[in-house]
């Protein structure tokens, strides 16, 4: 039975099972039956986001694994590439497994974007800093289009 069934359930039984007059429940196991019913399903809720929170944790902690070794096999990549380079110095090798030459490139530097005309520039949108917004609102400045709100947020281990 899903938690909205049971919550259906409860509603009803109250409805059903209340004094008018004193407003008294009466067959208060039946009750206890279904607030324990209640209870177990909510723990399995909780218990999931547990073990969500679990695998979302060790797969971040495997992407950081898997993203500092291709980065040290890039670093070393780009060491062996640049000795090959400075051997070679523009000379041509071939052999049967790998064979090497050279074609020329094009690639722009921008040496000063001040001087850069403004057709030449690709506008960003604005980004607001929520860290100073939120510190400038605590200090009690007025932030207009900005508000730090309480938020409540459920912890569970």
């Amino acid at each position: 039975m899903t938690l909205y069934e049971i919550n259906a359930q409860i509603g009803a039984f109250l409805e059903e099972n209340t004094d008018p007059e004193t407003g008294e429940v009466l067959n208060l196991d039946v009750l206890a039956d279904l607030e324990l019913e209640r209870s177990v399903k909510l723990e399995s809720y909780a218990l999931a986001v547990k073990n969500f929170d679990a695998e979302i944790s060790s797969i971040k902690a495997e992407e950081d694994n898997l993203k500092a070794r291709r980065e040290r096999i890039k670093t070393t990549r780009e060491r062996i590439y640049q000795e090959l380079l400075g051997e070679l110095r523009g000379e041509k090798m071939s052999t049967a497994r790998v064979q090497i030459s050279y074609r020329k490139t094009q690639s722009t530097e921008v040496l000063d974007i001040a001087l850069l005309p403004e057709k030449y520039l690709i506008p960003q949108p604005p980004k607001p800093d929520k860290t100073a917004i939120k510190a400038a609102i605590k200090a009690g400045e007025n932030v207009s289009g900005a508000v730090v709100r309480d938020n409540v947020s459920m912890i569970i281990k």
